[in-house]
């Protein structure tokens, strides 16, 4: 999947760049449905550490991806649905006595709803954010006796800012900062979403 992300983002780079260059004083369209990709790097602060565990190393940050679909009210708001998804966090280590290694592997999916204020006078282009996540946390733990799987799913909530930039009139980039809150319900769970994107308004 880091494979797939990878090459997601850099897709999407390329498109904006590409679309940059053709335009850059394009005019948005007021109003409207759009759809979008998003791709950039989550992190979180850590994993939580098995029973009688030592944690040796940590990966606390990976690729994630974002579809969304959103109907532009006016100039300044619009609503927004998404579908976001994470590789792979991960964390090695042994028992308490350096006898026993174990790997867990951790990822996130979910769905986001979200109303987006965006000025146009100050900063035009400057958008903030803010909705509901039902999202799933899923955690592989391995170890020589075996592998055992848990999940959680649940709601939780995010906020963020953002700059979009017009490059036709359908289309814009944007780059942004997400805050995760309480995802899969639990309140220690919290991801910092670092992204760029690609929109096009039909």
């Amino acid at each position: 999947m880091k494979k797939n992300i990878a090459a997601a983002v850099a897709a999407v780079a390329a498109i904006a760049a590409m679309m940059a260059a053709g335009s850059v004083a394009a005019q948005t369209v007021d109003s409207g449905v759009y759809i979008g990709l998003e791709g950039g790097v989550a992190t979180i602060s850590s994993i939580a550490t098995p029973t009688n565990g030592v944690k040796t190393s940590e990966t606390n940050e990976t690729g994630a991806l974002r579809a969304l679909v959103g109907y532009q009210i006016n100039k300044n708001f619009a609503i927004e649905l998404g579908y976001f998804a994470t590789d792979d966090f991960k964390q090695d280590g042994t028992n308490r006595t350096g006898t026993v290694r174990y790997n867990v592997k951790a990822d996130v999916k979910g769905a986001d709803l979200s109303v987006i204020y965006k000025f146009t006078e100050f900063v035009p282009g400057l958008y903030l954010k803010a909705g509901a996540t039902r999202s799933k946390v899923s955690l592989e733990l391995s170890q020589p006796s075996g592998t055992s799987s848990f999940s959680q799913t649940g709601t939780g909530y995010l906020y963020g800012l953002g700059y979009e930039f017009a490059v036709a009139k359908n289309v814009g980039i944007n780059v942004g900062y997400t805050r995760f809150e309480k995802l899969g319900g639990e309140s220690d769970n919290k991801m910092n979403l670092y992204s760029a994107g690609v929109k096009y308004k039909f």
